[in-house]
């Protein structure tokens, strides 16, 4: 069963309001009754309830010219480096079946509202939406969201692979309305199912994906496991976010001004935050970088100067020293220990 009254990041109903405007609604309109302004969900620390934002996609459906294909519209937008922690994980995932696994664990961590669960027959995988609890009038937006995100999740792991033979399984009996929603997904859609699934073959589920990295997937579950342990209505500490938005791609070279910018706060605050919570970002950039170099290094096998490269520093003999500083020992003998582990 779905639940209705737990907290979650602004990062859906930002989402929403955005796709409103496409139909000239502002975010008044679309907030409205929530008890929310635009101002308020642009805070990178606003929490929101599932049920405000169920209010939200009810106005929304109300104010919008059409209901078909509008919460799939707005999940097309929506792709994996979107969702922090939780969509780093599923994307740094082994195979697809472990990337499912990921993402239902920490669901909590998503912008899912439906309860979510996963089949495995002998052709065909279902990914099931159950929407038991929920307002009858948000089913369709939702299912149609949140099979959007899986597509987008699912077609991203593979990078572009052969097309993956998705089909849509509804509960739904209108058949003019699996027919529209077909046309605009580009994917079969059939009626009177026994749940709201999204289907794909079992083929794939143990293809090896593209972005694979053990040593991230382990560090990025750390992180989450650690998120989803907090109580529902906790703001995420600023440090973490830090370290979330570094580790969507751990090798560029980030700045703090650009770190500011994408958490909408100034560099003036975000330092004063992460001050108040006994760090600093030059700390977290270092400490996030290390722990990965250090995850490479113990159960790769790689070579210290791939692992430097990886991990955003463009010499090998810096990341030495830094490395040796932060752990006191340098990054060959923790390879060398970890290569001798393995063998």
């Amino acid at each position: 069963m779905a639940s209705t009254n737990r907290y979650r990041s602004s990062t859906s109903l930002k989402y929403l309001c955005e796709a409103a405007s496409k139909f000239g609604i502002d975010a008044a309109e679309c907030l409205g009754g929530t008890g929310l302004s635009y101002l308020d969900i642009s805070d990178p620390k606003a929490l929101h309830t599932t049920d405000q934002e169920i209010k939200a996609i009810q106005n929304l459906i109300a104010l919008a010219p059409r209901d078909v294909g509008l919460g799939w519209s707005m999940g097309r937008e929506m792709h994996v480096n979107a969702f922090g922690i939780w969509g780093f994980a599923i994307l740094t995932s082994p195979t697809l079946r472990m990337a499912i696994e990921v993402a239902i664990a920490y669901a909590r961590l998503s912008t899912i509202v439906a309860a979510i669960s996963f089949e495995e027959g002998q052709r065909q995988a279902f990914l099931t939406f159950d929407m038991e609890g929920l307002p009858k009038d948000v089913h369709r937006f939702l299912f149609e969201r949140h099979t959007a995100v899986a597509v987008n999740f699912i077609s991203e792991l593979f990078q572009g692979a052969s097309a993956i033979d998705f089909e849509i399984q509804t509960q739904e009996t209108d058949r003019t309305y699996a027919a529209e929603l077909s046309l605009i997904s580009n994917i079969p859609v059939s009626t009177g199912g026994d749940t709201n699934s999204l289907l794909f073959p079992v083929a794939i589920l143990d293809q090896p994906l593209a972005k694979s990295d053990p040593a991230s997937l382990r560090f990025c579950l750390d992180q989450c496991k650690m998120l989803s342990d907090q109580p529902d209505d906790d703001v995420s500490p600023w440090s973490e976010k830090v370290k979330n938005e570094i580790l969507t791609n751990v090798s560029h070279d980030h700045k703090i001004e650009e770190i500011s910018s994408r958490l909408t706060v100034t560099e003036r605050t975000l330092r004063r935050r992460l001050t108040e919570e006994g760090t600093s970002f030059r700390e977290l950039y270092t400490d996030v970088r290390m722990a990965l170099a250090y995850e490479l290094l113990e159960t790769t096998g790689l070579n210290v100067e791939t692992v430097s490269w990886r991990v955003g520093y463009s010499e090998a003999a810096s990341f030495a020293r830094a490395f040796t500083k932060k752990y006191g020992k340098a990054p060959s003998a923790v390879r060398n220990d970890g290569v001798g582990r393995v063998a």
